[in-house]
């Protein structure tokens, strides 16, 4: 079973030393002083699973890259085992975060392993000087202040500073390779290329077929066959972070010590300053702002001016009080009609779909004719969309649709159906193209005139594209390791069965 030594990670191997066995005066051993050291050198952000893994009694190859073994050995002259003590240190390591603290070791471990490859390639060596100064800048031995402190080094064991050099050295390369990669400066003529991608924009017009337009008599008639979803109640609320919080609440009102409208005061939602007040409230919606569905027909149970036992909610426990007994929704109100449309197109989506197929095509061949007409003639509306340029890969770099939809549905479409997307930017302008479906809704677009650019935003992206270059380039070196075929990645299964001996099969 793991340690949950939270000062580090413990090898059960006869011999070993713990990270807590090496403290010394001085406050840093070997172990969390290499680790720090790296973290310094090398800094990569690694996206990663969680799960939870723990260590072995012995050394252990969870892969290689180029031939080379990423192997975890319970040796402070080990760059994995630094790693994982390190991380471990960090997030204070419980079975919750076993995955990530070990997975991340290991993908740092590759990472370190191929740059030192490559600094071998590029006949990369390393001097004391760099070594004594990467010693002082590590911070590894410090006063009070914060400071390198002589003293503080000399006190430390000889064979401590000799295992931080030792693995400064092998460090080092790999950090002079990263620093190289990672300042790479960005040309002029990639500067004109990036900024050239917003240099031909278009603007765009679009009418969203949604639930809004299935027939009155429909929603009406859907809504009398199964009635019960949109009962509703008159209802107020207080919302507690926790159940005891909410239970305590019960019990002042209960005793009288306060009356609902004065708990309400408390509340932490915003019905607050109505005294807690919601108004009508339909069953189905109730369901769906509950984490047990089952309560909201305890809470329709209520009778009427008596609250109800505390439910828990999405945002926190709930203290209900019934302020009517419940009633059939009034399906001539359009607010309650425009829920059962909604509610018909969340819970009976393939008759729904069918209808907005229909109908967007309907409107598609009016629109054709009179994009404008078709719109209002169906009491629709039109949304546009600014000046844009193509971007199916949603760099950040470029002012794409999604910078200027503010309904969404237009860009929503553009990114999950690429020949969509094109058709947007190659179609003549105020041609008007077929609907798409984007969510539950279609939506009929055309391209119009191109607007003006916003070149202060342009003026932004180029500057922010200077500014990130050091990142992408390390992103791209990253990506590229990982994805060679010199990586060979064993961790999962190497870890199921060797570390927590249960078979991957």
């Amino acid at each position: 079973m793991p340690s949950d030594n939270e000062k580090g990670v413990a090898f059960p191997e006869k011999g070993a030393k713990t990270q807590k066995e090496h403290r010394k005066k001085h406050g840093r051993s070997a172990g969390w002083v290499i680790g720090v050291i790296v973290l310094i050198l090398i800094s990569i952000t690694f996206i990663l699973p969680v799960t939870v893994f723990t260590p072995g009694p012995e050394g252990v190859v969870f892969g290689s890259y180029n031939g080379e073994d990423i192997e975890l050995i319970p040796s402070y002259d080990n760059y994995f085992f630094n790693q994982l003590n390190t991380l471990a240190n960090m997030y204070q390591m419980n079975p919750q975060n076993e995955i990530q603290i070990y997975s991340q070791a290991f993908y740092a471990t590759a990472l370190q392993t191929a740059l030192t490859q490559m600094a071998k390639q590029a006949g990369i060596s390393v001097t004391n000087q760099m070594v004594s100064e990467a010693i002082v800048e590590s911070g590894a031995f410090t006063d009070d202040t914060g400071t390198f402190s002589l003293d503080e080094y000399n006190a430390a064991p000889q064979v401590e500073k000799e295992a931080i050099k030792d693995q400064l050295r092998y460090m080092i390369p790999a950090q002079k390779v990263f620093q190289d990669i990672s300042t790479v400066k960005t040309s002029e003529n990639e500067l004109d290329f990036v900024s050239s991608l917003n240099d031909s924009p278009r603007s765009f017009e679009y009418i969203t077929v949604d639930y809004s337009i299935y027939p009155d008599a429909d929603a009406v008639a859907f809504a009398e066959s199964d009635p019960a979803p949109f009962n509703a109640m008159e209802l107020s609320v207080i919302t507690a972070a926790t159940e005891d919080e909410a239970a305590a609440v019960l019990a002042s009102i209960s005793s009288g010590e306060k009356t609902f409208e004065e708990a309400a005061a408390d509340s932490s939602d915003s019905y607050a300053e109505n005294g807690g007040s919601m108004g009508s409230v339909l069953f189905h919606n109730l369901e769906d702002m509950l984490v047990n569905a089952e309560d909201a027909s305890a809470v329709f149970s209520t009778a009427e001016g008596t609250v109800a036992e505390p439910v828990q909610g999405l945002d926190g426990w709930k203290v209900f009080r019934a302020d009517s007994a419940p009633a059939t929704a009034d399906l001539t109100d359009p607010e309650v009609l425009a829920d059962v449309k909604r509610y018909i197109s969340l819970n009976d989506a393939e008759t729904m779909d069918a209808y907005l197929d229909a109908e967007a095509q309907r409107i598609y061949g009016e629109a054709s004719a009179d994009f404008t007409a078709a719109a209002e003639n169906n009491g629709l509306t039109i949304s546009e969309v600014g000046a844009s340029s193509y971007n199916p890969a949603q760099s950040s770099f470029i002012i794409g649709v999604s910078y200027n939809d503010p309904d969404t549905l237009l860009a929503s479409a553009s990114y999950s159906d690429e020949n969509f997307a094109a058709s947007l930017f190659t179609a003549d302008e105020n041609t008007v193209l077929e609907p798409v479906k984007s969510g539950s809704s279609y939506i009929i677009a055309r391209p119009t005139a191109a607007g003006t650019t916003n070149d202060l935003y342009i003026s932004y992206i180029d500057s922010m594209y200077s500014s990130y270059t050091p990142d992408i380039a390390s992103q791209d070196m990253q990506t590229s390791i990982f994805a060679s075929d010199g990586f060979v990645n064993d961790f999962f299964t190497v870890f199921l069965e060797r570390i927590l001996g249960v078979s991957a099969q």
